[in-house]
C-alpha cells in the first residue's frame, strides 16, 4: 500500500500545473529601482571626491618639458595677416 501511495504522489507531482509568470511589466520596475539606486550611490560618491581637498584646490598649470622660442611666440602666426 506505501508504494501505491507514493506512486500517487509522484504522479500528481508530475501533472501539477506551472506556476503563472510574473505580472508584466515586474522586470522593469526592478530595473528601474535599481538604476534609481546606481544613481543616488554615484551622485553622493561624486558629492564626497568634490569635497576632498585634491578637488577644492586650484589647478596649476606646470609644463613638464621647457618650450622652444617658436612655442612661445606662436611660430609668428598669430595675429599676423
Amino acid at each position: 500500500m506505501a508504494i501505491w501511495s507514493e506512486l500517487c504522489k509522484l504522479v500528481r507531482w508530475l501533472l501539477r500545473r506551472p506556476e503563472p509568470p510574473p505580472p508584466s511589466g515586474t522586470g522593469q520596475r526592478y530595473q528601474t529601482t535599481e538604476q534609481a539606486e546606481a544613481q543616488r550611490r554615484l551622485l553622493d560618491q561624486a558629492k564626497r571626491l568634490r569635497e576632498t581637498q585634491w578637488y577644492c584646490e586650484p589647478t596649476q598649470i606646470v609644463p613638464t618639458v621647457p618650450m622652444t622660442l617658436g612655442q612661445r611666440t606662436g611660430y609668428g602666426t598669430r595675429g599676423h595677416r
